[in-house]
């Protein structure tokens, strides 16, 4: 029972800090376009980067 206690608090932090540690909104659907180019399905955000980009560049209008 302990371990299962254990268990469920770990898995608990968890989702905690990643939840913390994004700024992507749900939305956000990064797709490789080609290499080094990424664009959101979502809003049509375009960005030139190695990696997945971590943060939403929708425009608030």
């Amino acid at each position: 029972m302990p371990i299962l206690l254990i268990l469920l608090l770990g898995v608990l932090a968890y989702l905690y800090w990643r939840r913390k540690t994004t700024t992507l909104t749900r939305e956000c659907r990064w797709r490789r376009t080609a290499p080094g180019q990424w664009r959101c399905a979502f809003c049509g955000a375009e960005t030139a980067s190695e990696d997945s980009p971590v943060l939403c560049l929708r425009r608030e209008t």
